[in-house]
């Protein structure tokens, strides 16, 4: 399984958020609200405008890394989980008929790197904005790629 900050290929979709969790799921046929593995609704396409994330950012470049270690450190020091888990974000999806304003879990404590969610944004927009590009949502793993490299454009402030 192929990550990159809030996005996750999985087979035959791409995951926005943590996909054990509250996530979407993007397929070719439409957006599918999802609480782990339970379907909460599906959004066609043709009805979606926007889709934007609200989850903390940061700016250094490896968040996951990072918390994992801290956490790592606390349960050594208690002898025990501190039972810390990251808080949900949101996630807004603007449709014709008004917007949806749905939790959004995380994969780690912290913030995402910065540019990640800059590239997942971009790349949202973009299949919203051009359906046949959503052919590529047979190969998720594509598109987390072309999502690094938006995100390392905006990183590099190119």
């Amino acid at each position: 399984m192929k990550r990159y900050g809030p996005l996750t290929a999985v087979p035959e979709a791409l995951a926005v958020g943590d996909p054990g969790r509250h996530h979407l799921r993007l397929t070719i046929d439409g957006v599918i609200v999802r609480e782990g593995a339970e379907h909460r609704g599906i959004h066609p396409w043709e009805r979606i405008e926007r889709i934007r994330l609200d989850v903390p950012t940061t700016r250094f470049r490896l968040p996951g890394a990072l918390g994992t270690m801290i956490l790592g450190a606390l349960t050594a020091t208690l002898l025990t989980d501190p039972g810390i888990d990251p808080d949900d974000g949101t996630i807004d999806i603007r449709l014709a008929e008004g917007s949806q304003t749905l939790p959004l879990s995380r994969h780690h404590v912290g913030g995402y790197w910065r540019p990640t969610v800059t590239g997942a944004h971009r790349l949202l927009d973009h299949l919203v904005g051009h359906a046949e590009q959503r052919a590529l949502l047979r190969h998720p793993e594509r598109l987390i790629d072309l999502a690094a490299v938006l995100a390392r454009r905006e990183g590099s402030g190119a």
